[in-house]
């Protein structure tokens, strides 16, 4: 009995020992090119307020990043060379949405009418499917699109 007892408690730890090597792996696939990095003035202005944000990941609203109220607050925007970003005008993926593709810089939000006006994001990893232009690429692949929500 005592060697069958002993058996199981082995068992257990080799079990417990694979899901902490499987959440080490998990740890170890983020894409560390994947992400954005918002600021809430125009240019990229590193002295002012920013916050670089790890993809994959849905943000249903943008209030307490990193102690602060982003919704409504970003200007210029930077996207991680392995990262797609679908921005929203309104919280929980509602309203007006615009597209940034990896790689793209957008230095002012304004000549797209979404500076100030983003409160929600879904960041998603992976190169986009979309061929950026040899021009410039802060604009070259942006993509907005409408949609029209049902309010209750």
């Amino acid at each position: 009995m005592l060697l069958f007892k002993l058996f199981i408690i082995s068992g257990l730890i080799a079990i417990g020992a694979l899901s902490v090597e499987a959440a080490d792996m998990e740890m170890q696939m983020v894409d560390k090119n994947c992400w954005i990095e918002v600021f809430d003035d125009t240019n990229y202005d590193a002295k002012d307020p920013h916050v670089k944000l790890q993809g994959p990941k849905e943000y249903a609203t943008l209030k307490n990043l990193n102690g602060k109220d982003w919704n409504n607050d970003i200007q210029s925007v930077i996207v991680g060379s392995e990262a797609t970003v679908r921005a929203y005008k309104e919280r929980d993926f509602q309203g007006q949405e615009i597209a940034f593709t990896s790689g793209q810089r957008i230095p002012d939000l304004s000549k797209l009418k979404m500076s100030n006006e983003i409160e929600s994001m879904k960041i998603t990893c992976g190169k986009s499917d979309q061929k950026q232009s040899s021009g410039s690429s802060s604009t070259s692949t942006t993509t907005t699109t409408t949609t029209t929500t049902p309010t209750p």
